[in-house]
């Protein structure tokens, strides 16, 4: 391991966020910090200028503040499933919330589902893209495990 030092400002700490690579950037979203507060920022980390910077949507409003969500890139776009605030109880979200970062803004998608219908909302599964679209498996939601998959297609 080595660590990687950053210059300037940086994603206060937390845990419970999801991450994923677009070219050379690495985006974080989300997570709980050590107080139990959701975050819903956006966060970009180059790698090569090993700098961070706070990504902000120039339309629509960020998906509210989550954990155990799951974050997967297509392109130059960002997709957001699943995960749940710690102060609301039951919240877990199943919606599908899209970023396009060439025009830093969040987008509508369509979405065909493959399977049992659509999932319900869920923290904490295990997604990687798939197919033209994702794929998850398993999670939790108001005390109970799942091991279902979906196959979630994504035409923006």
């Amino acid at each position: 391991w080595t660590r990687h030092e950053c210059a300037g400002a940086s994603p206060s700490p937390r845990m419970s966020h999801a991450a994923c690579r677009v070219a050379e950037s690495m985006y974080v979203f989300g997570g709980d910090d050590s107080n139990n507060y959701s975050l819903n920022e956006l966060w970009e980390y180059t790698l090569d200028t090993r700098a961070w910077t706070q990504v902000v949507s120039t339309k629509g409003s960020a998906p509210s503040p989550r954990y155990g969500h799951s974050l997967i890139s297509f392109g130059n776009r960002l997709v957001v499933f699943g995960g749940r605030d710690w102060r609301v109880a039951n919240s877990f979200d199943s919606a599908l919330h899209c970023f396009d970062l060439q025009r830093r803004r969040l987008i509508d998608l369509a979405v065909g589902g493959e399977g049992q219908g659509e999932p319900r909302g869920r923290s904490g599964h295990a997604a990687i893209p798939c197919e033209g679209g994702f794929l998850i498996f398993g999670g939790y939601a108001s005390g109970r495990y799942f091991n279902d998959s979906f196959l979630l297609r994504v035409w923006p």
